[in-house]
């Protein structure tokens, strides 16, 4: 999954943030301080006006109220990566990944920024997701024994005509006491509700932390996440389709 394979099968990989109070005067610009590391690695601004609702349920009748809250939207020059700050929240989505250091480097200088900035922000959660989409040209759709992890297999078994199956999808939650951890995978199916034809597997692993952090917390945990995740990757794969990642291009 990660650098040392010489191609991969993911889709996305996205690291965010989430703010205990919205920082509201981002709405009306975003400061220099900010905006120039931000600009070092993602150069294309697409900033954006967004409306947001609040309902408010009274004792009489419920209230709705609009307002419009600024999203600062930023791209890489091939348009491969994406940052977004908005007053709740600030991600870094990645299309074509190389490695984690690609990732975490220029999002922990812009969360250090933001710190430097606002001296009152909180951090509530801390996100790492890596979702990979592997898809192989066989006949054989079901075919995934030799790629796969048999364990992740296991309900392919129960029809017994498979041809019938429209998606098959799990979720497996883990607390590891300081983190928590989501595996979700299976055949999504992009054709649902049609019977499965294309040969998809998702392999998804969502690692977070829900609480209060320190920008020092922030760096320490990122690199704990990536290792849990990469020895989940390990484990759901076989040797051929390692051997496949480490094909030439």
């Amino acid at each position: 999954m990660d650098a040392k394979y010489k191609k991969n099968y993911l889709k996305q990989v996205i690291v965010r943030t989430d703010f205990l109070n919205p920082i509201h005067s981002l709405n009306e610009g975003l400061p220099n301080e900010i905006s120039s590391v931000i600009k070092e690695f993602f150069p294309i601004a697409e900033p954006r006006e967004v409306l947001a609702l609040d309902f408010q349920i009274g004792p009489e009748a419920a209230d709705k109220k609009q307002s419009k809250l600024m999203e600062w939207i930023f791209h890489g020059k091939e348009r491969d990566k994406r940052l977004s700050i908005a007053e709740k929240n600030m991600f870094i989505s990645f299309n074509i990944y190389k490695s984690f250091e690609d990732l975490t480097t220029p999002f922990i200088r812009i969360v250090d920024s933001l710190f430097n900035t606002f001296k009152e922000m909180q951090i509530t959660r801390l996100g790492l997701r890596y979702t990979n989409s592997i898809n192989i040209t066989d006949t054989d759709v079901f075919g995934w024994k030799s790629y796969l992890n048999k364990d992740l297999l296991s309900a392919f078994n129960i029809p017994e005509d498979k041809t019938k199956i429209a998606r098959i999808f799990h979720n497996l939650e883990l607390n590891y006491g300081n983190f928590n951890l989501r595996f979700q995978y299976g055949m999504p199916n992009p054709d649902f509700p049609s019977p499965i034809k294309k040969k998809i597997f998702v392999l998804d692993y969502d690692a977070y932390y829900e609480g209060f952090l320190r920008k020092e917390e922030i760096i320490e945990n990122l690199p704990i996440f990536h290792s849990e995740i990469q020895k989940f990757f390990e484990n759901s794969i076989t040797e051929k389709l390692r051997k496949k990642m480490n094909e030439e291009k």
